[in-house]
């Protein structure tokens, strides 16, 4: 099995030097995937809004010791520091992908429906071609009101937009002559080149455990993000996304379901998760990576033995 990391993008890890040698550090390590995260704006309270993660995501987070450069908890969206950063998860992928030569590179996950499809639709084919194939989108609906009002978007309709969103990318990046013609988007004759290099398309995978996320994986994904899926629910929860995606006439076993775990996970709680029908990791760094180079390529060798190696011989 392959497994993936999200450790940049976001606090004293959001920095260019950063990205590019922990990308560089998970390729060589044998990581299959680095994601980075994703909110175009932050506020110090979120009143019109629950975030999704508020009872917590099902896993024990690792300890962290009180000089971990970015304390995180995921029992509550709000930081600290409002100013901590977040970049751009597309700039972060182009970044990282422009480091290195063989990892994919991902957003875990992008809010789609805060997205222009258009502008998108190029900004990821530039990428992939650019990077032999590389890309991966990760996208939400996203739970934030605040960030919608702020962007001028109606908190109300990200779901259609989203799903609006999932198609006319595919007709862009598939298309030779590209035409849509949703509610929200409308466009036709369009011509957008370059396309992606890889075949199908960039692949897209949803994030999210909700009746309507799942039902998305099925109808429109190349496959599934979840964070919070406890052990013992895999299995039922796998299954029933398996039977929508059969009921939408496709295939299930197609489906990348690409699960969230924290570097404490234990091999037979993995073993369990990949009986359940999980077929990819992402190992979530809970703050306690180090900054430095020479830390970040220490702590990836250990992961390279403690985490690739035992999740590659599953």
């Amino acid at each position: 099995m392959k497994v993936g990391i999200t450790c940049g993008g976001i606090g004293p890890y959001a920095d260019g030097n950063f990205i590019r040698y922990s990308a560089r550090a998970a390729e060589a390590a044998g990581f299959a995937h680095y994601w980075l995260p994703e909110h175009v704006i932050q506020f110090a309270a979120y009143p019109e809004s629950t975030y999704p993660y508020a009872a917590g995501s099902g896993q024990e987070m690792p300890e962290q010791s009180d000089d971990a450069p970015l304390q995180w908890d995921d029992d509550t969206y709000a930081m600290a520091d409002v100013r901590s950063p977040l970049v751009d998860p597309v700039m972060g992928m182009a970044w990282a992908a422009a480091a290195t030569s063989t990892i994919e590179v991902g957003s875990n996950i992008l809010v789609l429906p805060q997205r222009n499809p258009v502008f998108l639709a190029k900004e990821l084919a530039s990428l992939d071609s650019f990077s032999g194939g590389r890309v991966v989108l990760g996208v939400g609906v996203g739970w934030a009101k605040e960030e919608f009002d702020a962007l001028g978007l109606d908190f109300s309709t990200r779901g259609k937009r989203t799903d609006e969103a999932i198609v006319a990318l595919r007709r862009l990046w598939l298309d030779e002559t590209s035409s849509y013609h949703g509610h929200h988007f409308d466009f036709a004759g369009a011509y957008s080149f370059p396309k992606p290099l890889r075949t199908g398309g960039v692949p897209i995978l949803i994030g999210g455990e909700s009746r309507p996320a799942m039902r998305r994986v099925a109808r429109l994904a190349d496959g599934w993000l979840p964070y919070n899926l406890p052990i013992d629910q895999a299995p039922q929860v796998i299954a029933e996304l398996k039977a929508m995606t059969r009921e939408a006439g496709r295939d299930p076993e197609a489906l990348r379901i690409i699960k969230i775990v924290y570097s404490n996970a234990s091999l037979d709680d993995l073993k369990r998760y990949r009986d359940a029908g999980v077929t990819e990791f992402n190992l979530a760094s809970s703050g306690e990576l180090p900054f430095e180079e020479a830390g970040v390529k220490a702590k990836f060798a250990e992961f390279a033995e403690t985490i690739v190696g035992p999740i590659g011989e599953l």
